[in-house]
């Protein structure tokens, strides 16, 4: 995903982004070579430097990360953008880039050694101790920028800040606390068929904690309610599941509570 977003959207149109993203995408301007290479390249020296730092799971993580980041790149860099130029495409290319390092950061990737989280500590923010993590950020982001304002143009500058600031933003919403889940209770005349074809289909258990027994089809006769902890992208599928099985169920969607 981050890769799509660097090379269908904001590099074939001459965008850059923060971080060593934004290094390597400026770079990739300026010779005429590949962003994934220089992705790689520029990378690597910090990768090294964690390992020898004895924080060799983070340093794997981030090798891994980053092949995988400039392979999908290197991939992606001959064919032609998506959308041509203007703010369209950088707000679209920096949703994209900020929501793949986004997913990296909340599962312990990493894809950009320069991109501060706070789930990832990294040796590069030893450089920047004097500066609080977000201010250390804003400001590799601002060179990162003006650099591209001196050496690719005012324009095209900010149309990058513009992707910059999509790609934070974006990633700082995938790795909040939001939770991808979500509650659902389901009261049905039906639950049997309902538990069943849920646990066929979708893969998942109730989890209410009195089971529902069998099914009674008495319409005055309403059964215990079904619990599940379902994923936003398949709340859908589920309320079609239930619909299909009996038109009257009463479904209720709301945060998890954790005790």
């Amino acid at each position: 995903m981050a890769s799509f977003g660097l090379d269908m959207f904001l590099v074939p149109n001459g965008f850059i982004a923060g971080g060593m993203t934004g290094i390597s995408a400026l770079a990739s301007q300026l010779t005429g070579l590949h962003t994934g290479m220089f992705l790689f390249m520029l990378n690597f020296p910090w990768v090294i430097m964690m390992f020898q730092q004895s924080n060799r799971n983070m340093a794997i993580r981030a090798a891994a990360g980053i092949t995988v980041f400039s392979f999908c790149s290197l991939l992606l860099h001959p064919l032609p953008p998506l959308i041509e130029g203007g703010a369209a495409a950088a707000a679209v290319g920096g949703i994209f880039l900020g929501f793949g390092l986004g997913v990296g950061i909340k599962y312990g990737a990493v894809l950009d050694i320069l991109i501060p989280a706070s789930k990832i500590p990294s040796p590069v923010m030893a450089i920047l101790n004097r500066l609080p993590l977000s201010n250390a950020g804003i400001v590799v982001h601002i060179v990162v920028l003006s650099a591209a304002g001196l050496l690719i143009g005012l324009e095209q500058a900010m149309y990058s800040a513009v992707a910059c600031l999509m790609a934070i933003e974006t990633a700082r919403l995938t790795t909040s606390s939001i939770p991808l889940k979500r509650q659902v209770i389901i009261q049905s005349h039906y639950p049997q068929e309902i538990k069943d074809s849920i646990l066929q289909l979708l893969g998942r258990n109730d989890i209410s904690s009195h089971p529902s027994g069998k099914a009674d089809r008495q319409p005055d006769n309403l059964q215990d309610p079904l619990c599940y902890h379902i994923h936003l992208m398949e709340i859908s599928r589920l309320k079609s599941l239930v619909r299909r099985i009996d038109p009257n169920a009463s479904i209720s969607v709301s945060p998890i509570r954790h005790k």
